[in-house]
Order: C-alpha cells, then structure tokens, then sequence
C-alpha cells in the first residue's frame, strides 16, 4: 500500500482566517483564477500583467519566449475517434503490450497536459474531453459529468479494448469517479489528481461541509449562489458572452491564468499557452464555453464513492487556490483511506509546493508516484481486479 497522510475528520478541522479570502476567490474559478472576475469586469489590469511578465523572468530571460521542446506526443501524431457523432482526438505513447492507463484532463485545457507523463512498460492514452481541446466542440449538447463519463466508458470499450486505470486532474478526476462508479469493470483503479466537486463553480453544498469552520466561511456558499446566478444570466446574453469569452480566451488572458496556477513557471510556455488559445478558436468554442459554466455541476464525487470499489489514489497540491486541501473537499479526500470502509485500497499523498495541476508543474514526481502506486497496489495484477 502507498504510504497515507492522515488528517482531522471533516467537523473537526478548524482553518485559519487568513487563507479565506485566496482559498473562496479562487476556488470560484475552476481553471482560470481570473475568469470570474472577467465576468464583471472584460477589461485586463495592466499591473497583473505586469507582475506576470515580472514573474516569468529568470536569470535575465523571459521564459515565455520559447515554446518547450519536450513534448512527447507531437500534433501529427494525434489519432481521432468518433463517438455519438463527435471526433474525439487522443494521443496514444508507451509500450504496445503494456498494461493501459488513460488520463484525463480538466477545465478549459486538453490532453496536451499531460505531455511529459511517461510510464515505461504501459501503454498510455491521452484523450481530449468534446468540447475541449481538439476533439468536437458541439453547440447542441446539453454537457454534463455524465456526458463525459459515457465518452470515456465507450473509449475504453472500443479502442482501448481492456480494462485501464484511469488518471485525472480536477473535472477528469471527477470524470474518473463517475466512470469507476458506473462502470467497475472497466477500472483497475483511479488516480485523483486535485478533483474537482462539480463539472463548474455551482458545487452544490453537503450537509456538514464548513461544521467546525468560522462564520465567514459558512458564508461563502450563498454569497457565491447569488453571483453565480448573475453570471449565469449575463452569459445567456450573447453579446456580452461573446466579449467576455474573447477576453478570456485572448494569449495574454491565458498566460495570465497559467501564471496564477502553476508553481513552476518555466512550465508556462508558447506550447502550453497555444494549445489552449488555439482550440478556443475553434467553430463551437464559446457556446461549449457558456453551455458548461451555466450548466448542472451535477453530483459531488462523495454521493458517488459508495460504488467505487476499485484502489484509489489520490494527489493534491498543498498550495492549490481552485480546491483548496484546507476546504470541505480537500479535508474530504484527505481523510478518506480513514473514512473508506472495507477491504478498498485508499491512499492520500500531499505535495507540498504544488498547485492544482501537477501533472504538468511536476511531471517527473508524478510519473515516479504513478509507478509506485502501480507496484504496491499491485493495480494490475489478476487479484486487484476483484
């Protein structure tokens, strides 16, 4: 079994008031920090992107000036495959023979994330949710976690063709949950990499989610109700949704947002930036923009964990702003290898440093937890699977 961090029960941690603000404000947001704060106000500050342009200097060089040349997965190498209609781009990487493992990724990005995952001896699948990166952006479909968890359970079906263990961060965690959930026989185990709690900012509230927490915080989940409404509204007004989203989408919007999320700069390069420009470009990009911001968060991924009977492992920055480890769901998963009844595999490790997408920010520690987890789990040998 993976070593496991135990912490306080949910009701019994008690947070300090100095993180309420940077955790609630950035936890509205999903991927992009600042995205929310666009909905009101389209203009950019210059003195953030100043304070960017600051940060991403080192040694006298501006690390975003040239794009990474270490990704794995070149573009000419992506494949395709169709699904209720809709084109779904994967990329494919390791041993043909191996083992399978499939990641997937969060809001408003692709596969490309993941492009210095390397597992030696697997065969790895990369695949880009529709709406998202290069796969269909359809303006028709009414998007929701089911929606996706039936994309990944057919992927798995009809090209993967065995059994996988899935590999998420933020809403792909949260896909993983779903698909684990629904589908067991398709899951050797997944792995939650800072999940998310609802497929947009309108998390629905659990009874018991800030016992034990100041005032200010039992205060968050209706002021966040009434401005996520506003927000709701605003962008069923076409016009303005349209200047909102060219806002958000624009490189320095991006590089902006990127900026606020990783921990390693260097990380933020012209790769990175054009992979998420480039696909919010695409014919469909703003009504799947509006379509999923205003849509069903659906359930949180603790009224699914009672089905999920597969090993769970489970990675979370401990500097994450968009699911703070120091809120309900953070302190949930935290505690769950205690609170996960019978013989289930459960692990839990805090990095510390680390934000919310650390498979990119920190791929090499990534690959090596993976690894163990695979080995001491024992994720794919004929006795894990029962």
């Amino acid at each position: 079994m993976m070593t496991t961090t135990t912490g306080t029960l949910r009701g019994q941690f008690h947070p300090t008031t100095s993180s309420s603000c940077s955790s609630s404000s950035s936890s509205v947001s999903l991927f992009f920090p600042g995205a929310a704060r666009n909905l009101v106000n389209t203009s950019s500050s210059s003195s953030s992107s100043r304070r960017t342009k600051t940060r991403a200097m080192r040694g006298g060089r501006n690390i975003f000036a040239s794009s990474s040349s270490s990704t794995k997965v070149k573009e000419s190498e992506i494949k395709y495959h169709t699904w209720q209609g809709h084109k779904v781009a994967y990329r494919e990487s390791g041993s043909k023979e191996g083992p399978c493992v499939l990641l997937i990724h969060g809001f408003g990005v692709s596969g490309f994330q993941y492009r210095d995952i390397e597992l030696p001896k697997h065969r790895v699948f990369s695949i880009d949710l529709v709406g998202f990166g290069l796969s269909s952006k359809p303006s028709e479909v009414d998007f929701s976690m089911e929606f996706w968890r039936d994309q990944i359970a057919n992927f798995v079906s009809e090209v993967v063709k065995e059994p996988v263990a899935l590999v998420g961060n933020s809403i792909g965690s949260l896909a993983a949950v779903h698909v684990a959930s629904e589908t067991p026989e398709l899951v050797k185990g997944i792995c939650l990499i800072n999940c998310a709690g609802g497929m947009n900012n309108k998390v629905k509230q659990m009874p018991g989610d800030f016992d034990g927490f100041g005032w200010q915080y039992k205060l968050v989940g209706p002021i966040f109700k009434v401005v996520l409404a506003i927000i709701d509204t605003i962008l069923k007004i076409e016009p303005v949704a349209t200047k909102i989203f060219d806002n958000v989408r624009s490189e320095e919007s991006v590089r902006n947002a990127l900026a606020g999320v990783y921990k390693n700069p260097a990380r933020v390069d012209d790769a990175l930036v054009k992979s998420i420009c480039q696909a919010a470009e695409n014919e469909g990009a703003l009504p799947v923009f509006v379509n999923i911001l205003t849509g069903n968060p659906g359930p949180r991924p603790e009224e699914l964990m009672d089905a999920v009977t597969c090993p769970i492992f489970i990675i979370w920055g401990s500097e994450d702003r968009i699911t703070p480890l120091d809120f309900p769901l953070g302190q949930y998963f935290k505690n769950l290898p205690q609170t996960r009844t019978g013989q289930r595999k459960t692990s839990f490790i805090e990095l510390k440093g680390q934000g919310h997408c650390v498979q990119d920010d920190a791929p090499e520690e990534v690959n090596q937890l993976l690894l163990k987890w695979f080995r001491e789990d024992e994720l794919f040998s004929s006795a894990s699977s029962a």
